[in-house]
């Protein structure tokens, strides 16, 4: 199999690094920013604050998480860290994808609905049972997608089953 030079596997990491980054700060900020909400009594600030989550969300974090893909799977593509033979690797693949998909077909039009709610609806969305249900259950899957993506850099940095830790 062909790898890649030293100077563009450097490179590759330090992007797959950064978006990586991106993505865990973007779902941090997200989940503080929903936590919060219900506790806003202004109709501007309530749109305001979902807006901005709309923001991070489409504009910010799902390019990150795409590039994180995109420069892991070349990564363990081109590098001596060979998808095939690290099951690190492999289960990384599983916990970034997973998330992916849920963001993708759940939470992001989730967001989406509730964010045009409440620019026509305004804070009398907080006494809505529907909406207080997709607040928590966001709550409760950005927790989740966190702690996953926490475990993701656990294994990166440990590289579990594996002789060489670079």
């Amino acid at each position: 199999m062909k790898t890649m030079t030293e100077k563009n596997e450097k490179i590759l990491k330090i992007i797959h690094i950064t978006s990586m980054s991106i993505w865990f700060t973007s779902l941090i900020i997200m989940f503080v920013i929903n936590l919060l909400i219900s506790k806003i009594t202004s109709s501007d600030v309530f749109y305001y604050a979902h807006y901005i989550n709309s923001i991070i969300d489409f504009q910010i974090l799902t390019p990150a998480a795409i590039v994180t893909f995109v420069t892991g799977i070349i990564y363990g593509r081109f590098t001596k860290w060979n998808i095939k033979n690290n099951t690190w690797l492999k289960i990384k693949i599983v916990i970034t994808v997973s998330i992916i998909i849920l963001g993708t077909f759940w939470l992001g039009p989730t967001l989406r609905e509730m964010t045009e709610n409440s620019k026509s609806i305004g804070v009398d969305l907080l006494s809505d049972k529907n909406y207080l249900s997709n607040l928590s259950t966001i709550i409760w899957f950005s927790a989740i997608n966190i702690l996953m993506l926490f475990i993701a850099i656990i294994i990166s940095t440990i590289k579990p089953g594996s002789s060489n830790n670079d």
